[in-house]
């Protein structure tokens, strides 16, 4: 929950005297003992107490992740995953690379589990949805409706991160299925009715932006 690994899954082997594990980490530097907070920190200090040695490597890396941000200062940040990502679910404004977790403002539990336990949620309702058998409907509503919990939490989200970094960041709607591309055209935001059409799409699917909600969305899938 600290942002310092991406997902649960991290396959643990063990030979005579030696535990390995391969977690998939969110950028080349993110095992800095700089970043991690109290819980790591113990859990550190309890491998010390017990004669257990750390070595730490980078064996390589992940060929299919997205890019890391690089920019020294984004003017906004994206709330998205979906459920093939391998990556942060923070993304920059300006450049669309990913923001690794520990590079945000610690929330109020010290850790990062309000986004974590978000995007788990989010993937399960994408797997779900693209699986098209058991309950498709509820988890494509989650995605797509604003009232939904998926969707309150992750404004939720979105809103305490603009009080802790003074910048804006977007909540994502997932928008599957339209009457046809005039119609979708001719939509409004979802939230205060206003206008959202972009000129030009951004980041490859994202047609609608409301800068008043922070609400971005896509022309239907089934529309384009």
């Amino acid at each position: 929950m600290n942002g310092q690994i991406i997902g649960k899954e991290f396959p643990v082997g063990y030979t005579e005297h030696t535990y390995y594990t391969y977690p998939l980490l969110p950028d080349i530097g993110s095992v800095d003992l700089n970043y991690s907070n109290e819980n790591v920190k113990n859990a550190l200090d309890k491998l010390t107490e017990n004669n257990v040695k750390l070595d730490m490597s980078i064996r390589g890396e992940e060929p299919y992740r997205a890019p890391v941000c690089k920019c020294n200062s984004p003017a906004s940040y994206i709330l998205y995953t979906n459920y093939v990502l391998l990556e942060s679910p923070v993304r920059c404004g300006d450049c669309y690379g990913t923001i690794p977790l520990y590079k945000l403002p610690l929330g109020i539990s010290g850790e990062y589990g309000d986004i974590i336990t978000w995007e788990s949620d989010y993937k399960a309702c994408d797997t779900v949805q693209m699986n098209c058998s058991t309950g498709e409907r509820f988890a494509t509503n989650q995605m797509s409706k604003l009232g939904s919990s998926l969707a309150k939490r992750g404004l939720e989200i979105c809103n305490s991160y603009y009080k802790l970094t003074k910048k804006p960041m977007y909540y994502y709607l997932y928008h599957p299925s339209g009457r046809g591309k005039k119609s979708e055209m001719k939509g409004k935001c979802p939230s205060c009715n206003g206008e959202w059409l972009l000129k030009e799409r951004l980041y490859g699917f994202v047609d609608f932006r409301c800068d008043k909600c922070n609400l971005l969305s896509n022309i239907a899938w089934s529309a384009r």
